[in-house]
């Protein structure tokens, strides 16, 4: 039936092309006017406004060069001098595929077909409009010569970027005439045509450089240039002009990405030029999922956390259970004049190694073959993996000493050496699998290095993907539109997110519970909002790159932090501090989650179970029990299994025979509030440490857990966790103006914040109103986070 089919349409072709009563087609000129399409964000605002601009240069085919009218023609129609508008091999090749597939899957129009497709017809793609299309192209030919044809389709084409029409596609990309074009630049404008979005040269200057090269290779090969004219226009340097700013978008990263998107989408059209049509000159109403609340937020969580002419920052934010994004984040001034890299949007098209916030996918895949939290490898500060590559070395962080560790710890404090081991004895291919069933589009090699982030991904993968823990285990594709009208309300698109399960709930727990327990205690304690959050730190060699990606149930962000111009640490002098995870991404994220998620609630996350496990503080930089002498900041707590727990006290910073006199049994403390739990403890040398969770009906501020638990020995000047019932999630800090220092401990001790007293007069010129024994001023101010200490000021 379908070589039926076909047969009777080429026999069409042929008896339309041979008949001599073919009437002549009018001649149609540029096409209609164009309407407005409309843009909008999920609260139903405008957000953009697509349109024709009057950024159309006319030309006359006498202006054409042609090396210009040749490259085009060879690319895009090569037979189109000799053909009377239908390309009849091209036809019935097409035709042939077209029916076998069911579908439209080759074009075989020539330049006549195309332009009668662009200024008369519709962008719908079906084998009746394919004829209908080829009719009228026959009929144009009888009315106009092929200069006229050729020179209505060179000003009527997309050649992306917004420019339509090759006279301002020459200006806008060269800025220089048509007349004007060099041979390369000629070839470099012909193979737009076909993909302009994907080989626009100033987003992907190789892609562009690499379909010119088939242009001019055309050109050789037709014999309309020679082989050294070609291969000194392939030697061209690519001299692009700076372009004009478009009309403006408030949110003008995630609107570029709706239109990136919607102009790659075959649904949109089967051309580049159909998609561009449908988008700019149809009319259509784009219902997107951005919210400009939170989109808002994350703008300015980014604004107040990077110092200024710092790095920049990407972040994506994503509705985990509908693949909605809802903030995109590409950069710090999309319409900066000064900034050559100001429209390349760092969370959808730059790729940066992601470090340590790749684990995750280790540890998920891991899961699946059968390990758990519990697994335990061997400590040490580094490892040495033999590889089909070689041996593979590979240092922890610092080079920080751990001792042996299970999986849940060496992922709360991001332990290479645990995770060396771990993907040789899972497998890199294992790895690859669960991060591409997770969401990573990019492409993956199965190479060991692989665990520790050395491969690219982006910011919007990253959100994609750790969205998929965050819905147990589900990942469902992310989207930017929902639907799309047209201007008559008819409902034209709605694309239907791909949704896969991508590994089994109980491991997407497993996963969650781990990365809690990164933000509890581990290395992204930066990114602590009072609820429970999920998430993992990474950073890069030479501290290039630093990420945070964290999530609820309810939302998932992903944060980059980084110099989009290339590979630049952000160490000293390059930036104020040296840039990690846990600094100022993890710090970004928590400013954004702490407004977003007030809004949005957060439901629990699950828990990674410690039975059987004893909490020790360790010296890092030696791998021993951490003593008194030790320095503080290599000092860290965490869960061995009872039966590995170190014994040996450092006996580098500590002298002999400190373990016999610097250990004893931690008495205590539940049931007792904060200020006499930290009495008792400190008076037996212990430093106290604190975290809030429900206590249910317990009055705020009782402590009702403690580690190590009661009768453990623990070295003096060792911490000692306490839980504390409260407080709630939108717990502030009070104000303790007016207090004496009595009354403003009794307001700051139930919250767990410690009071630093500096005594000095207050700045009043009046010495007999300043109250004496009075605080005056206090930093953090009312309303700051509940954490660490309060500075105020006491009047002598």
């Amino acid at each position: 039936m379908k070589r039926l089919i076909v047969l009777v349409a080429v026999a069409s072709f042929l008896l339309g092309a041979c008949s001599p009563e073919i009437k002549p087609l009018a001649d149609p000129g540029m096409g209609e006017l164009s309407l407005t399409s409309i843009v909008y964000a999920a609260d139903g605002s405008v957000i953009a406004e697509w349109h024709e601009t009057e950024d159309r240069i006319l030309v006359d085919f006498a202006d054409l060069p042609v090396h210009l009218l040749n490259a085009v023609v060879a690319i895009e129609d090569q037979r189109f001098w000799s053909h009377q508008g239908v390309d009849l091999r091209a036809v019935a090749r097409a035709l042939v595929a077209d029916a076998n597939a069911g579908a439209i899957v080759q074009g075989g129009s020539t330049i006549t077909q195309q332009y009668i497709k662009n200024v008369v017809l519709t962008p719908e793609v079906t084998i009746d409009r394919k004829i209908e299309e080829a009719t009228l192209a026959l009929r144009l030919e009888e009315t106009l010569t092929k200069e006229q044809i050729l020179e209505r389709y060179l000003n009527t084409v997309y050649f992306g970027s917004g420019y339509y029409g090759v006279g301002s596609a020459s200006q806008g990309y060269f800025g220089k005439p048509i007349s004007e074009v060099t041979l390369g630049e000629a070839a470099l404008l012909a193979g737009f045509i076909q993909s302009p979005s994907t080989t626009d040269p100033r987003l992907n200057q190789q892609a562009a450089l690499d379909r010119r090269s088939v242009v001019l290779d055309k050109m050789i090969e037709l014999g309309w240039i020679t082989s050294d004219e070609g291969e000194t226009a392939r030697a061209e340097t690519l001299q692009l002009a700076t372009k004009q700013p478009p009309d403006q978008s408030n949110y003008p990263y995630f609107v570029e990405e709706v239109k990136r998107q919607l102009l790659d989408d075959p649904a949109m059209g089967l051309t580049a030029t159909d998609r561009y049509q449908a988008l700019f000159r149809g009319g259509l109403r784009i219902y997107t999922t951005l919210d400009p609340t939170i989109q808002a937020v994350a703008e300015a969580s980014v604004a107040e956390i990077l110092p200024e002419n710092g790095p920049s920052a990407a972040l994506v934010a994503i509705e985990p259970s509908t693949g909605y994004v809802r903030a995109i984040v590409g950069g710090s001034d999309f319409y900066a004049t000064d900034d050559p890299v100001a429209q390349f949007n760092l969370a959808t098209q730059g790729r940066r190694q992601a470090g340590s916030s790749f684990k995750p996918f280790v540890l998920a895949a891991a899961l699946e073959q059968g390990m758990t939290l519990s697994t335990e490898f061997a400590g040490g500060s580094s490892v040495t993996i033999q590889t089909p590559s070689g041996p593979w070395v590979v240092e922890n962080y610092a080079g920080s000493n751990w001792p042996d560790l299970t999986l849940l710890e060496a992922t709360v404090f991001s332990v290479n050496v645990i995770y060396a081991q771990l993907v040789n004895a899972i497998g890199p291919e294992s790895v690859v699998e669960m991060a591409e069933n997770a969401g990573i589009t990019s492409k993956l090699e199965p190479f060991h290095a692989i665990a520790l982030g050395a491969q690219e991904v982006s910011v919007f993968d990253m959100a994609s993907a750790y969205g998929t823990f965050a819905a147990g285990g589900i990942h469902v594709e992310p989207t930017l539109v929902t639907h799309i009208e047209t201007h008559k309300g008819v409902n034209l698109y709605q694309p239907v997110p791909v949704i896969t399960e991508a590994m089994s709930q109980d491991t997407a727990s497993l996963v969650t519970g781990a990365l809690s327990e990164v933000v509890r205690r581990g290395t992204g304690q930066r990114a602590q909002i009072g609820p429970p959050v999920a998430g993992k730190t990474g950073t890069s060699q030479a501290h290039r790159d630093a990420w945070f990606v964290g999530y609820t149930p309810e939302l998932v962000a992903a944060v980059w932090v980084g110099f989009p111009q290339g590979q630049v640490s952000m160490e000293p002098p390059n930036t104020p501090i040296t840039v990690v995870g846990g600094s100022y991404p993890a710090e970004i994220w928590a400013a954004f989650a702490s407004q977003v998620l007030t809004g949005i609630g957060v439901t629990g996350l699950a828990s990674p179970d410690a039975l059987g496990m004893q909490r020790v503080t360790i010296d890092t930089s030696t791998g021993f029990l951490a003593g008194p002498f030790c320095p503080r900041e290599f000092i860290q707590t965490i869960n061995v299994p009872a039966g590995d727990a170190p014994t040996t006290v450092c006996p580098i910073h500590n002298p002999a025979g400190i373990v016999d006199v610097g250990a004893t049994d931690v008495p205590s403390v539940i049931g007792m509030d904060l200020g006499e739990a930290t009495s008792t403890l400190q008076a037996l040398g212990f430093f106290v440490t604190i975290v809030w969770d429900d206590g249910g009906g317990l009055p705020q501020g009782t402590v009702f857990g403690q580690s190590p638990s009661p009768g453990f020995p623990a070295q003096l000047n060792s911490d000692i966790e306490l839980t504390l019932a409260g407080p709630a999630f939108d717990a502030a800090l009070p104000s303790v103006l007016g207090f004496t220092i009595e009354e403003a401990h009794s307001r700051m001790d139930p919250i767990g914040v410690g009071i630093n007293v500096i005594i000095e007069a207050e700045a009043n010129p009046d010495d007999a109103q300043r109250r004496p024994g009075v605080i005056w001023k206090q930093d953090p101010a009312k309303g700051g986070a509940v954490e660490g200490t309060v500075t105020v000021w006491i009047n002598p």
